[in-house]
């Protein structure tokens, strides 16, 4: 046994060894996240930076720790400060490579494979994140994504309530088929477009998020300027660090998909039947009621089917409905609804009895306002011959409740500033040529409010990448939804109006897509076209280029008698109509009232009137979501729809 003494010696020993592992380990790990010298997460290899311009690098190290960055034998140093940020630029280089970029401090880190041509980034919502492989041919555009001198780098998407220094991951790669089926479409090809033009490395940043609004990609300074965000933005300064809920916000989201895929209480009540009693339920008339709704909500019709059309086939539309839908007939499950959202249906000879039979439907909505959209002459009850049994459209009973509620979830990606925290601050200010910019929908409820918002916003990212004006180029909002069957206010025409304006701002550009959007789906496929426009708007406004790069542009109207003289900036070669006639223009008198005109093409200008508008004051053209319009110039490019008026429009108010 060991004496008291010896025992003792023996834990100083161990003691002295144990400590000594952890001085190691501790000199260890301060060496590898204080002294080592690291670069923000926007350079790796493969990437490409900023011709022409003394492009940034930037990093971490230790307080006072001098770096060195050196790129095909020159050199660039600086010191770190004392919170350990430190930042190079680079001398200018022409379009070329690859070279290896190397940065020294107490260690070294090397970057591969580096180009030199111009960099772009794409930013905005669901439009521009929607992947080539979705796009028009997506197949065979995939397969020919091969360019090893486009380089494409994902943003990951994450908000902030500060502005964060760095990205939580990323990389540059090379434009392959597998890296380049899930890229945005309209960035791909609006980088393919160039490279063919301008045979330079092509390097593209994507950083979006569907559904998010403008004031989630502005910082919280240029907010404060603004009257509309200032309160809201101090609030949310202010207020608890909302970061510490985003992983139960996303545990409250699953609950929610849970719910929306697995909750089917309805059926074990039996609202499907026939016979289930639902006189309590409250009545709506399709389409398009007022109430606000949300979640999932079963909805009820009950039919009177002739005994002659007893065991026959029968056929139902019920026109699109929002989002998913699971709709049943006499308890049978006929189908769900997927985009764009149609619920056109068959009904089995063996289900359809004589007397009542009944349309059961499981819908759902997630931003409230939950309707049948229609349109109302599409809803009907077929006989086998075709001819109609019953009009759908009119009264619905309907029940909330029978499924559990949503949880609560919080939209960070739409608080003001979160983006641009989370995201773009980050990757400021590596050298870029430009933007591309494609979102507006979400803001299209507060168009008026928009005017001010989108060319801050603008402003606010010029200015914080300190590169003068640099090019920014945007996607005016496509057609979409219903073809109006009368002129009416619309808040889609005024988002675009909205941005019509932004072309104010010097070196901006704007691709009109008002020809290629789709009646029932907001993420039009034709993603071709879009970053064609785009690219040719860069070739003008970013490398002065001779092209034509815009449709027609109104400028102004002169007043002859009973009709209005419309002009145009940018008509080219002169003014052409797509179709038999010139369609999309409407003309008003002192009353504001709007009719369909008479619309005709002489020289470059374009004359407008009505017999029903003795006395005319204002035009419009292609007001409305989804106008039938059809004016573009000889070089095939639209144009952009506008009003002569400034009358209060449908978002005055908001």
């Amino acid at each position: 046994m060991l004496s008291i003494i010896q025992h003792t010696k023996i834990m100083k020993k161990h003691h002295f060894y144990n400590l000594t592992i952890v001085i190691l380990i501790s000199l260890f790990v301060s060496q590898d996240l204080f002294s080592a010298v690291k670069v923000a997460r926007i350079f790796s290899d493969n990437m490409v930076l900023q011709r022409g311009v003394n492009a940034s690098v930037w990093g971490t190290a230790n307080p006072g720790e001098k770096i060195v960055v050196e790129i095909n034998g020159l050199v660039s140093s600086t010191q770190a400060t004392a919170d350990g940020k430190w930042m190079v630029r680079l001398p200018e280089f022409t379009a070329g490579g690859p070279y290896e970029l190397i940065v020294k401090g107490e260690n070294e880190v090397k970057f591969k494979d580096v180009m030199f041509g111009d960099v772009w980034v794409a930013s905005g919502q669901s439009n521009m994140a929607f992947r080539l492989e979705s796009s028009n041919n997506g197949a065979e555009e995939v397969k020919n994504a091969n360019d090893p001198d486009i380089r494409l780098f994902y943003v990951p998407r994450r908000v902030g309530k500060t502005p964060k220094e760095d990205l939580e991951g990323g990389q540059w790669d090379k434009c392959t088929p597998e890296v380049a089926k899930g890229f945005s479409a309209v960035a791909y090809f609006f980088g393919r477009e160039l490279r063919k033009d301008l045979n330079v490395p092509i390097g593209l940043i994507n950083c979006n998020w569907g559904g998010t609004p403008a004031e989630a990609w502005t910082s919280a300074e240029m907010l404060k300027a603004l009257p509309d965000f200032k309160d809201r933005v101090i609030e949310l300064e202010q207020g608890p660090n909302w970061e510490d809920d985003i992983a139960a916000n996303e545990q409250r989201n699953k609950e929610k998909s849970e719910i929306i895929n697995s909750s089917f209480n309805g059926l074990e009540k039996g609202v499907h039947k026939v016979n289930y009693n639902s006189t309590d339920w409250p009545v709506v008339i399709a389409p398009n009621w007022e109430e606000e709704l949300d979640g999932v909500i079963w909805m009820r019709k009950v039919l009177e089917i002739p005994k002659e059309f007893k065991g026959k086939e029968l056929k139902f539309d019920l026109g699109r409905i929002a989002y998913k839908a699971t709709v049943y007939f006499n308890e049978v499950e006929l189908g769900s609804t997927t985009a764009p959202y149609f619920a056109e249906y068959t009904v089995p000879a063996k289900l359809v009895k004589s007397g009542k039979n009944v349309i059961a439907v499981r819908a759902l909505h997630f931003w409230a306002n939950m309707n049948f959209e229609g349109p109302e002459d599409r809803m009907k009850l077929y006989a086998p011959s075709g001819a109609v049994l019953e009009n759908l459209a009119g009264p619905w009973k309907y029940k909330t409740g029978l499924e559990p509620a949503f949880p609560e979830i919080k939209g960070y990606s739409h608080y003001p500033a979160s983006l641009y925290n989370g995201m773009l601050h980050p990757i400021i200010p590596f050298g870029i040529k430009g933007v591309i910019w494609y979102q507006g929908e979400s803001n299209a409820g507060r168009a008026y409010q928009y005017r001010a918002l989108f060319q801050s916003m603008i402003e606010d990212w010029r200015i914080r990448w300190g590169m003068n004006y640099f090019p920014f180029l945007f996607v005016q909002l496509a057609n979409y939804m219903d073809i109006p069957a009368q002129p009416k206010e619309d808040d889609w025409a005024e988002l675009r109006e909205a941005q019509l304006m932004a072309l104010r701002l010097p070196n901006t550009g704007m691709a009109v897509t008002i020809d290629i959007g789709e009646m029932f789906d907001i993420h039009p496929k034709n993603k071709q076209d879009v970053g064609r426009r785009l690219a040719l708007a860069a070739r003008k406004i970013a490398y002065g280029e001779d092209v034509v790069y815009s449709g027609p542009i109104y400028k102004s109207m002169e007043i002859n008698g009973n009709e209005i003289e419309i002009a145009f900036d940018h008509v080219a070669n002169g003014l052409n109509a797509k179709g038999e006639k010139l369609t999309g223009f409407q003309i008003a008198g002192k009353d504001k009232k709007f009719y369909w005109a008479n619309a005709m093409i002489v020289g470059g200008k374009v004359f407008v009137s009505s017999d029903k508008v003795k006395a005319p004051v204002a035009v419009r053209y292609g007001w409305a979501i989804n106008p039938e319009c059809n004016l573009y110039n000889k070089n095939g490019l639209p144009a952009s729809p506008f009003r002569t008026d400034n009358w209060p429009g449908k978002t005055w108010p908001k």
